[in-house]
């Protein structure tokens, strides 16, 4: 009985042992990690190893901020996936309009596509004049001389691939006229009103945990003598204000007299001053206010001529991109595009 025993002991322990070098044997080197598939378009697959290269510059701040185990830190997890997130995305869309190129009719010969890289190099390069100084730009950006060349390649396919796209979108008078009238309350009219600076006095009672409005209005009135005296507004809200806006001699800017955020009892006060009037003190839920209103203007429209280039340079942004992201979308669906977003 005793031997029996000895052999099934023999034989789990044995089992065991197998079972344990089998999950090792499963395990994923590093080296096959980093091929992880990330993406598929067409038949060129994106891993991990080159997302990780794209990223590695970025990464490297974030590690001189949060540490070498940043990737477990709860307080960036979500921003460190939409970055992954993101710059995958950049990296599918750069991948499909490189292969695109051809069937666009925008692919450069070998030698033109080197003459605007040495180019754009050259170019670069004027601008970090010192000697070594360049290199150590590529250094602390990840590239080596070779690799910057390569991507700098890539970068001039990319534009001639989205120029072409968006070469026939255009942007008409009637559409930057329609764009004006329909935002023109909302982004191109002021309303009345004026520059407003204010002394805010708000003691507070004993316990200190609410107003003392009493108090309050005694220093007010007391603020507002000086004043009346000749005292500096500016230098008296720096002194005695307990709003952050002291540390600017109490000035709020301009101020609409219809302005939504503000506190209705400040602004049926400041709307009746007159040019560099100073009121009595003003009492609201934040304590007594000693308001100045100066440059008074009334309600203004911005003309469409002084906005028109604008409007047309937003519209045509918008136009580009709206266009892009059409044709990007349709070749995705073309070449049967994949991500897993589920294993960054």
């Amino acid at each position: 009985m005793k031997r029996l025993k000895k052999i099934v002991a023999a034989a789990v322990i044995g089992m065991v042992a197998v079972s344990v070098m089998g999950c090792k044997m499963i395990e994923k080197t590093p080296e096959a990690i980093q091929q992880t598939v990330y993406a598929e378009v067409g038949n060129e697959k994106i891993t991990k190893a080159d997302l990780d290269n794209e990223l590695k510059s970025t990464v490297e701040s974030i590690k001189q901020k949060y540490g070498e185990d940043y990737e477990n830190n709860a307080q960036i997890k979500d921003q460190l996936k939409q970055m992954k997130q993101q710059a995958l995305n950049a990296m599918v869309n750069e991948k499909l309009m490189i292969q695109q190129a051809d069937s666009l009719g925008v692919n450069p010969s070998e030698d033109d596509l080197n003459s605007e890289v040495d180019k754009n190099i050259q170019t670069l390069k004027s601008q970090y004049p010192q000697e070594g100084q360049f290199e150590q730009l590529l250094q602390a950006n990840g590239y080596t001389e070779d690799s910057f060349r390569d991507y700098q390649k890539k970068q001039v396919l990319v534009k001639k691939v989205y120029d072409e796209i968006v070469k026939d979108v255009t942007v008409s008078d009637d559409d930057v006229k329609s764009y004006y009238d329909e935002n023109k309350d909302s982004k191109y009219s002021q309303g009345a009103g004026a520059n407003a600076s204010h002394i805010l006095i708000a003691e507070k009672n004993a316990d200190g945990s609410s107003i003392d409005y009493d108090k309050s209005l005694e220093k007010a009135k007391e603020i507002k003598a000086k004043l009346d005296a000749g005292g500096d507004f500016a230098q008296l809200a720096k002194d005695n204000s307990t709003d952050g806006s002291k540390d600017s001699g109490g000035s709020l800017g301009f101020v609409a007299y219809d302005k939504a955020n503000y506190d209705k009892d400040f602004l049926a006060a400041f709307k009746n001053l007159k040019e560099g009037q100073i009121s009595d003190p003003v009492k609201t839920q934040f304590g007594y206010h000693i308001i100045k209103a100066t440059g008074l203007k009334g309600a203004q429209v911005t003309p469409l001529d002084e906005v028109k280039d604008d409007i047309k340079s937003e519209l045509l942004q918008q136009k580009q991109s709206d266009a892009f992201n059409a044709k990007i979308n349709e070749w995705k669906q073309s070449v049967k595009v994949k991500t897993y977003e589920d294993r960054l």
